[in-house]
């Protein structure tokens, strides 16, 4: 057979082979393009070969590598098994806007039914679905109440900005959006099983492992935690449609666990947004989840047993419970704004290790609440020592141990309790500091262990003022406490848990009134170290928490007309 020339090869037609111009080529005015040599077929095999910018999966593309486009795995993913990463823009593009259309009727028809029935007062939320029954109900709360009450904010992290930032979410996105949620699911007291985790990380609305509103929530929270990092306000519209999709999705048969940690979840991401008034509102409803259908920290006392281990799900209700009663009195102390929980659940709270000893030494949840719960206790305390009308160390010394004052009693009670919080903290922040999967908990525990140090040193300081001791041990907890507030740049700030501000308080008054009294040179030296850190943290605090800004200006004050002992 005749050799073709590269044009006809190309187009699959017969060609004669005549040289230099072949009959094809010439019929049809290609002669400049009839070429015969093998340089031209090997370039146009070549070429032949190269894919269309954009053809690629996102896998590849992310990672720099060659691929061949073949569906539905590309042979780079397949051989890597990365199946499940390799998805192409068109498909994650069609599979969005398919979503995000049908979401958009539906709210369109929920738009619609609220203006035909607006002259009656909205009840709750209703689904565009006739089977759905509204279950969020609105509070007679105070709005104005909430106006000042601190938040939590994700901290600014070193993840660049993608250079091309449309309102194209891919696929990809959203399951980075549910990575970042389960990484610091800790902050927001949600505890999930490996199934459960796996279910909302893949974004499975079907699985039987995970309601579907718990994975809406992951996105939502996800994508602000996102936005916060890369300081961006892009994706708005996704989480107006995210937190709706979390909303309708709840209903009266809804487990009790899932309401409670979807509740408090979207509180604190409301409150993480300025909306104050829906935020204190699903904070009342998470605490009227509880009390209708009676969710205790402490089982039954007839199916009760130490020696029973208790399901994933009960671990998960502690959690949620914890993260409840720590966002209490973290307002009560905060705010003077009473707890919608009763003090059967404080008091429920310390079975805890006893119940669940591993779970009571690793979980950042419960290591907030017990802090909260143990500044809270010592507040009060340092408020009874100051009303009593005479010393209470002067009447133990007096009487001996054999008749210990009720005030004393409860002081060594609560001593004990902190040093045990300090005893399991100060391991679970190294082991998350050495572990880069516990990484998002590393920030949580320093200040976790601030607060609890802020305590140890509130108790000594207590103490008699002539006992050696405890003078120094109040020294030791407050220069921990300040080295670790060294260690916090301003982008950390960003996260503050508002009992930090408290406790730079309650440190500067032990640090102010310890200066009063007579101590060696050595220890005038620390205590100055300690008041030049508290004051130069002041400016970042007042920043992050400016609802604290006149007690902590007052900080500056006292260190300004401070005059140090000879």
């Amino acid at each position: 057979m005749p050799r073709p020339c590269v044009l006809c090869r190309q187009r699959s037609v017969r060609c004669d082979g005549i040289q230099p111009i072949c009959g094809q080529c010439m019929e049809f005015g290609t002669t400049p393009a009839c070429d015969y040599s093998s340089r031209a077929a090997g370039s146009s095999s070549t070429t032949s070969t190269l894919l269309q910018k954009g053809a690629a999966c996102l896998s590849c593309r992310k990672k720099k590598k060659r691929c061949d486009a073949k569906r539905p795995y590309c042979t780079a993913c397949r051989t890597s098994s990365r199946k499940d990463q390799c998805v192409y823009e068109d498909d994650a593009q069609r599979n969005l806007i398919q979503c995000l259309v049908a979401r958009t009727r539906e709210l369109e028809e929920r738009l619609a039914f609220a203006e035909q029935s607006s002259h009656e007062p909205r009840q709750g939320y209703r689904a565009s679905s006739p089977g759905r029954v509204p279950v969020l109900q609105r509070s007679s709360l105070p709005t104005e109440a909430f106006g000042g009450f601190p938040v939590w904010k994700p901290p600014r992290t070193d993840w660049p900005v993608p250079a091309l930032l449309t309102s194209r979410t891919t696929l990809e996105l959203f399951r980075d959006f549910r990575l970042l949620f389960l990484a610091f699911s800790p902050h927001v007291g949600v505890q999930l099983t490996p199934a459960a985790s796996d279910a909302v990380a893949m974004g499975d609305f079907n699985s039987p492992h995970v309601h579907p509103s718990l994975i809406h929530v992951a996105q939502l929270q996800g994508c602000m935690i996102w936005q916060e990092s890369n300081r961006t306000t892009s994706l708005a519209t996704v989480e107006f449609i995210e937190l709706e999709a979390a909303r309708s999705l709840l209903t009266a048969d809804t487990a009790p666990l899932i309401q409670l940690q979807i509740h408090n979840t979207l509180g604190l991401y409301l409150l993480c947004r300025r909306r104050f008034s829906e935020g204190s509102e699903q904070l009342h409803l998470a605490s009227e989840v509880v009390r209708r259908h009676g969710l205790r920290f402490v089982p039954s006392a007839d199916v009760w047993d130490p020696l029973v281990e208790y399901a994933p799900a009960d671990e998960e209700l502690v959690c949620a419970l914890s993260h409840l009663l720590y966002i209490n009195v973290n307002r009560q102390m905060v705010l003077g704004i009473p707890s919608d929980l009763g003090i059967e659940y404080e008091q429920d709270f310390h079975t805890i290790p006893m119940m669940y000893p591993t779970l009571s030494r690793t979980s950042l949840t419960i290591f907030r609440a017990r802090g909260a719960l143990l500044l809270h206790r010592t507040r009060q305390l340092s408020a009874r020592f100051n009303a009593l009308p005479t010393c209470p160390w002067e009447l133990h010394l007096a009487q001996g141990a054999q008749e210990e004052q009720p005030w004393v009693v409860e002081y060594w009670s609560l001593l004990e309790e902190v040093e045990t919080n300090l005893a399991n903290l100060n391991p679970a922040l190294l082991k998350a500091s050495l572990h880069p999967e516990l990484q998002p908990s590393t920030h949580g525990l320093k200040i976790c262990l601030i607060i609890a140090l802020t305590v140890e040193a509130e108790l000594h300081h207590l103490a008699p003022r002539t006992h050696p001791e405890s003078r120094q041990h109040c020294l030791n907890a407050v220069l921990k406490l300040v080295g670790i507030g060294k260690t916090l740049t301003a982008s950390d700030y960003e996260m503050l848990d508002p009992l930090l501000g408290i406790c730079w308080l309650m440190a500067a008054e032990v640090a102010f009134t310890e200066n009063a009294r007579p101590m060696d040179k050595l220890s005038a030296m620390n205590w100055a170290t300690v008041r030049s850190v508290l004051v130069a943290c002041v400016p970042v605090l007042i920043k992050a928490l400016p609802y604290l800004e006149v007690p902590l200006n007052q900080i500056l004050e006292r260190a300004a007309a401070l005059v140090i002992p000879a």
